[in-house]
């Protein structure tokens, strides 16, 4: 997956952007990162908050945030978990 942007966003928050804009049925996501050892902590339809080792929320248009992340190093390693659990 390349990224059009991998970048700090707030303090130990990392946002991850896919070069190409993705459409997700985050309903879906719910299934496949539960699947793949992930918990819901939310799910309030635009978004969906998961967490295993840190608190990842996806929006619809595949971009992601992640808390607490502290390099781009960790953040792509975080968003690649993500994005190859969901097929991409």
């Amino acid at each position: 997956m390349e990224f059009l942007a991998l970048r700090p966003c707030k303090g130990d928050m990392f946002e991850a952007v896919p070069k190409d804009r993705l459409t997700l049925d985050l309903g879906r996501c719910r299934q496949l990162l539960t699947e793949g050892g992930f918990e819901v902590i939310s799910d309030v339809g635009v978004m969906l908050t998961v967490q295993k080792d840190v608190e990842i929320t996806l929006y619809p248009h595949g971009r992601l945030m992640m808390y607490p992340v502290t390099s781009k190093e960790e953040a792509a390693e975080y968003a690649s978990e993500v994005y190859s659990l969901l097929g991409f």
